[in-house]
């Protein structure tokens, strides 16, 4: 039966059993089903502005994923053909035989697992994300995931344990006191509740995920991810977030498209990995487009 307030539109979270542990995740909406996957180290809040938005469209389905927001840890060792195939145990726990799929970052990565692995409980697949995320060859993309992962990376000489868990947790304070303290509040000439609140949401993200930050790059970085677009049969939307911060790579979309079978490319200006609750409607704008287009367009289209 399905859930009344997810049928009004209104998220609604619960947690499904599966095999590789308790995943989490907040949903909204009646129709076909479309899996959001975030970026590390966020969790289905990341989504919460986008929900009400694809409800009238969608049975959309934010989750955490392992190791992040309210899901069961990360395994001992992970690797992100790991992580799709526990999105494949929550659809059957879920009772979904298909779903469509959104992924921004690490999300992206973990939908073209999904989408090359397990092609026939795949529909039409998004991947988002800022330059860095998406560069097409795998040597620049990490040099470039590097270099924003630089702030959870330690940079202390490796010594006894004892000492490496304290220092660790140091950088975590470090890291966190970021979150609590961003720009928007310390320089803003006026501060409203709002943007407390998306201070309060990313401490708390980080809070329940920075244990996993490491394990899930390195996952990252061991991740062949043009192989797995060479594989992925279903109709794709490439959607790059353009910045002046990274234009030095040049847009990367393009290159990323000639990798797949049906492949679509859209860009988002002025738009970081924060997009997803700064400018929702823009995001959801881009998906409903995508997926309302009958035919893809080719590596060097664009969507309106």
């Amino acid at each position: 039966m399905t859930n009344p307030t997810r049928a009004a539109g209104l998220p609604h979270c619960a947690y499904a059993a599966t095999p590789s542990g308790q995943v989490h995740y907040a949903e909204a909406g009646v129709g076909e089903p479309l899996l959001l996957l975030h970026a590390s180290p966020r969790s289905h809040r990341a989504f919460r502005h986008m929900l009400p938005l694809l409800a009238p469209h969608f049975h959309a389905i934010a989750v955490d994923t392992p190791g992040f927001g309210s899901s069961a840890p990360l395994p001992g060792h992970v690797t992100l053909p790991a992580l799709a195939a526990s999105l494949v145990q929550l659809m059957d726990t879920l009772g979904i035989a298909r779903a469509h799929v959104f992924g921004l970052h690490t999300g992206n990565k973990i939908a073209a697992a999904l989408a090359s692995d397990w092609p026939d409980r795949v529909g039409n697949v998004m991947l988002a994300g800022q330059t860095h995320s998406i560069h097409a060859d795998h040597a620049e993309r990490n040099a470039g995931i590097r270099g924003f992962l630089a702030r959870y990376t330690p940079t202390h000489a490796s010594s006894d344990p004892h000492a490496d868990a304290l220092r660790n947790w140091l950088g975590a304070h470090a890291t966190l006191d970021g979150y609590w303290w961003p720009p928007a509040l310390l320089h803003s000439p006026q501060v409203d509740a709002g943007q407390i609140a998306q201070a309060e949401i990313r401490v708390l993200d980080y809070l329940q995920g920075w244990k996993s930050v490491m394990p899930i790059y390195d996952a990252i970085f061991d991740f062949d991810l043009t192989g797995a677009l060479k594989r992925i049969a279903a109709r794709t939307l490439v959607l790059e977030l353009l910045t002046l911060a990274e234009a030095h790579f040049g847009p990367q979309g393009p290159a990323l498209c000639a990798q797949m079978q049906q492949a679509h490319y859209a860009t988002l200006d002025d738009a970081d990995g924060g997009v997803l609750e700064s400018r929702p409607a823009d995001v959801v704008d881009r998906i409903l487009s995508f997926m309302e287009r009958p035919a893809p367009i080719g590596a060097s289209g664009r969507l309106p």
